[in-house]
């Protein structure tokens, strides 16, 4: 093969070797018709493809010699950091090294490399490179379980596998209690007699142990164990890195809790029927209660007590397991101070991983900055399409969004990969942008890869975005070299994220999908099975596309926080009636007015989660009305005092104070409640109010909590909630209402096809219309601003907070956890308001005096020790006590010798010299009382040897028996 020499021209798209390098074309892609734009992309091209050779030979050697190639000085200074790599100097196009494109082969010949051939030489094998257009790692959640699909096969084969066992183990009791010799030795006893008690608890042991198939349970132990410890093993290998610790102790603690869960059900069931079942049965009999045997016979409950000794330690095993897991996890969120459902602000820890997970890329490393400039910039591009002539106007073209940044493309290839160049502290950084399909919501994702142009790419053995910050000497960026992600409308997100965003987003319309499949089959059912047509109905309407254990769970939890909504109604309802007693004086125990204040972080569930309080109000007869504070003042509010903005109850004319007619509500005046839907915090996050000297913010701070005090004084309850999340968790909420959207887009199609003719106005899309404006750009902006927003809002409340009224924080990671959390709260907001002078207090009361005196801004409040509180320790304690408490346990009561089960020795020679029959076999008239000697599973040893010793006696005496036997047979 001859050697080609790599040109140039325009109609030239070779390929070059190296790692970084795509598929080159230096045709003019830009916007600019001169000849001094396509020269300086031309002049890129030919920098980027120096460069990408000298990492070919500086990263992967070979044994050719290029002569024409002089090593410069290293780019940027003559300091190199690990990765820095010599860049090569060429003085025209033609010195650039001829490549040969058969050392691209090379990867695949991993035993010697090519041989010579052709006049060419040896190509020594080499690894293949690594290809920046697709990640090295598929996505996937943090906290996913079962990832590959033979570990999920082989946990469904464990517990095929279990319940095998326990068939086969109720079979043997099945046919033990039905054996010719047992059972008349059973039926033979006294029920009146106390050692005819042990006998029967003996007999019930031996029924659920299965009878004549405990030998096979036995001898199969060992492989029902393992198969549970390579199931474990397993999951702690395919966990993330962050979490292998948590997950391998989460493990090995459910193993612990399913073996000690099976040995109490076994003890109870035992001590149940011995110190109570047995012996009432024995009262009766002696009573003359029942008659025996006519009317009623003890091997019968004999039965019922091995078939619950038989089934219990199954179904206890898996509680075990789960309690073992639950215990685990409480004890690491309490140890590493994590987030609780609801809890004080002063005990919120802005350092937990709740928000700084620890494989995730500090928020401030210059990488990350980068890669959310850009994401901004292909956000125009997803919004807008590419190129496509839209009303007249061109939208926004890929190259040109970047270009704006200071991007410039040096490079393309096929499936829509590009390069691009950018310069950041005199040090070059690649972008590589490849399209990430399929579409969500109609709009294509992008998969990202950013390097300085001295890294080193790890991807294929540790995620980047993963790997901590090196501390290397005089290197002039922070954080990782390599950065990979996804962008999304506007957003970066990383793998883990964007895992939770499509997996979310699969899921609802996959329930969708199953929905309008059962639709038929619902319109038999039900006479209301017509199309959604607004959020609340395409909820109800998903419900029934989602798997029966899923739907089961979710009626299940629903039921319960409607249970606990109408009793915290009836509390307040109950405390209303109090005031109409004469013997109070009029007192005022329920609260006149409620402001329930919403704020917190974008897609944290403030509607869903709050709205339980508001709908409690509702039952109990307030008049709710709803205020949304997310828009800027304008020039008139500007003009007045800060808080007079923000409406309360009776400062409105459209609230009604007459007297309310309806006696049911059990108050004389009318209740009024309002939901403020951001509020004064939010001119802090999304104003300019931030930007103000701290002064300036303090004297916000005392007029917010002046407004306080007057609520206080007029007999107002101000809830003040902030909401807090973790970033998986909005990743998952923005991944719902994106496949919500899209569902809301096919349903006006069917409701315009549902409408009756000549009838224009018979359906509305109002509700479609509500649920496609719950998601906007400004949800994924602020979904890369996490940690300054969510900085700012926990200033904000720090510096607010009082004893008399202190801010609930309510953590929706858990939904469920945290909706049960806020109404106990609210129920204890409640209480402290009726009594008498005493502050709102839900948590445990502060330490010192209010906060706000104190105006911390954000850099003080976070050089500040988060420390664990005395309920997150006491938390921690016990949690760790339960699980020694489970290890003792096992420990203690474990056979540990029985692990791998020795089968039973048989003397060969005297069973052949003696003949099979049937009496070589265990005499099964014994087994009942096998186990006189037998205490807690152990025999002595003293038993034991006697055993063995009438064993040997008996195997010698027919041995002895079958020799005369022969001689005789020889005599005659």
């Amino acid at each position: 093969m001859t050697r080609t020499k790599i040109q140039f021209d325009d109609d030239d798209d070779a390929p070059a070797p190296g790692e970084s390098t795509p598929l080159l074309s230096t045709t003019t892609t830009g916007g600019g018709t001169g000849g001094g734009d396509t020269d300086d992309r031309r002049e890129l091209m030919h920098s980027f493809r120096r460069k990408s050779y000298a990492k070919l030979i500086t990263r992967q050697p070979t044994q050719r010699r290029i002569s024409s190639i002089a090593i410069g000085d290293v780019e940027g200074g003559e300091t190199g950091g690990i990765g820095t790599i010599a860049e090569l100097k060429f003085g025209d196009e033609d010195d650039i090294p001829m490549a040969h494109p058969v050392e691209g082969l090379a990867p695949l010949f991993p035993y010697g490399g090519i041989g010579e051939y052709g006049g060419r030489g040896h190509v020594p094998y080499r690894e293949a490179s690594l290809v920046k257009s697709t990640p090295a790692f598929a996505p996937y959640r943090r906290m996913a379980r079962h990832r590959s699909f033979y570990l999920w096969w082989t946990n469904e084969f464990r517990h095929w596998w279990k319940s095998s066992r326990l068939l086969v183990r109720l079979a043997g009791l099945y046919v033990y209690s039905y054996d010719p010799i047992v059972v008349p030795t059973i039926l033979l006893l006294d029920p009146e007699k106390n050692k005819t008690m042990k006998q029967l608890l003996k007999f019930s042991k031996r029924l659920g142990q299965g009878g004549p198939v405990r030998e096979f349970l036995d001898t199969v132990k060992p492989f029902t164990r393992s198969m549970r410890i390579l199931v474990g093993t397993w999951r702690w290998f395919e966990a993330s890195p962050c979490r292998r610790e948590e997950v391998g102790v989460e493990e090995f603690m459910a193993f612990i809790g399913n073996r000690v869960s099976r040995m109490v059900a076994r003890t109870t069931v035992d001590d149940l029927a011995f110190y109570i079942i047995l012996p009432v049965q024995q009262y009766l009999f002696k009573q003359d209660v029942l008659q025996y045997p006519d009317a009623f016979h003890p091997i019968a409950l004999c039965v019922c007590i091995g078939f619950v000794r038989a089934v219990s330690p199954f179904a206890a095993s898996f509680q075990g397991s789960r309690f073992g897991r639950v215990v685990t996890r409480r004890y690491f969120s309490s140890s590493r101070n994590r987030w609780l459902p609801t809890q004080r602000i002063e005990d919120l820890n802005l350092r937990s991983d709740d928000c700084q997970e620890r494989d995730e890329v500090n928020q401030t490393a210059d990488l990350v900055i980068i890669a959310r400039v850009v994401a901004t910039a292909l956000g125009e591009v997803q919004t807008n399409g590419h190129g496509v002539i839209t009303g007249g106007k061109v939208v926004v073209r890929q190259h040109e969004a970047l270009l704006r940044e200071g991007f410039k493309q040096v490079g393309a290839g096929s499936g829509g990969y590009a390069v691009y160049q950018y310069n950041f502290n005199s040090t070059t950084v690649l972008l590589h942008v490849t399209p990430y399909g399929p579409s969500i919501a109609d709009i294509m994702p992008y998969y990202l890869v950013l390097e300085f142009e001295t890294s080193c790419d790890f991807r294929q053995k540790i995620w980047s975005n993963s790997m901590a910050s090196l501390d290397i000497g005089q290197r002039r960026w922070q954080g990782p070299q390599v950065l990979e992600g996804y962008c999304y409308s506007g957003a970066f997100f990383s793998p883990h994220h964007f895992a939770e965003l499509k997996e979310m987003y699969d899921n609802q319309l996959l329930a969708y999908e199953a929905a309008c499949k059962k639709l038929p089959v619902r319109a038999k059912k039900i006479r209301e099975s017509g199309v959604p047509n607004d959020l609340p109905t395409l909820k109800r309407f998903l419900e029934a596309g989602k798997r029966n254990r899923k739907r089961k769970k979710n009626i299940r939890e629903y039921n319960e926080l409607q249970k606990v909504v109408r009793s915290v109604a009836n509390e307040i309802v109950r405390l209303m009636k109090k005031e109409r007693k004469k013997q109070y004086g009029g007192q005022s125990f329920a609260p006149k007015g409620v402001i329930l204040y919403f704020e917190g972080l974008d897609c944290s569930g403030k509607s869903s989660t709050g709205g339980l309080v508001q709908t409690a109000l509702e039952q109990a007869g307030y008049n709710v009305i709803m205020r949304q504070y997310n828009r800027p003042p304008t020039a008139a509010q500007r003009s007045r005092p800060w808080m007079d903005r923000f409406e309360a109850p009776g400062d409105s004319s459209s609230i009604d104070l007459n007297r309310n007619v309806d006696d049911d509500k059990a108050d004389c005046t009318e209740r009024m409640a309002i939901v403020w839907d951001r509020g004064p915090a939010g001119d802090f996050v999304y104003g300019n109010l931030n930007q103000l000297s701290q002064e300036e913010k303090k004297a916000r701070y005392e007029e917010f909590i002046a407004f306080d005090m007057q609520c206080r004084e007029k007999g107002i309850l101000f809830l003040k909630l902030l909401f807090v999340t973790n970033r998986d968790s909005i990743a998952k909420t923005l991944g719902k209402r994106l496949a919500q959207k899209k569902m809301a887009k096919d349903l006006e199609t069917w409701l315009q096809a549902c409408r009756s003719r000549g009838a224009e106005e018979d359906i509305t899309f109002e509700g479609l219309d509500a649920i496609k404006a719950h998601i906007d750009p400004t949800d994924f902006t602020a979904f890369n601003n996490y940690e300054r927003n969510l900085r700012i809002f926990s200033n904000f409340a720090l510096n607010t907070d009082s004893r008399q009224n202190p801010w609930l924080v309510v953590n929706t990671g858990d939904r469920y956890a945290a909706r049960k959390s806020l109404m106990k709260a609210f129920r204890s907001y409640l209480h402290d308001f009726s009594s008498s002078g005493q502050g709102c207090s839900p948590c445990s009361r502060p330490k010192y005096g209010p906060t706000h005196s104190r105006g911390m801004d954000i850099n003080e409040m976070m050089k500040a020790k988060f420390a664990r509180s005395s309920r997150q320790s006491l938390l921690a304690w016990i949690a760790f006590m339960c699980l020694l408490l489970l290890v003792y346990i096992y420990a203690e009561n474990n056979k540990w010798d029985s692990w791998f089960h020795i089968p039973i020795q048989y003397n060969i020679t005297s069973l052949l010299e003696d003949g099979i029959t049937d009496d070589a076999g265990p005499d099964k008239s014994a087994i009942v009382a096998d186990d006189t000697n037998v205490k807690n599973g152990k025999t002595s040893k003293k038993d034991a040897k006697l055993q063995d010793d009438n064993s040997n006696e008996s195997v010698a005496n027919k041995a002895a028996k079958t020799k005369k036997n022969s001689d005789t047979k020889g005599d005659k």
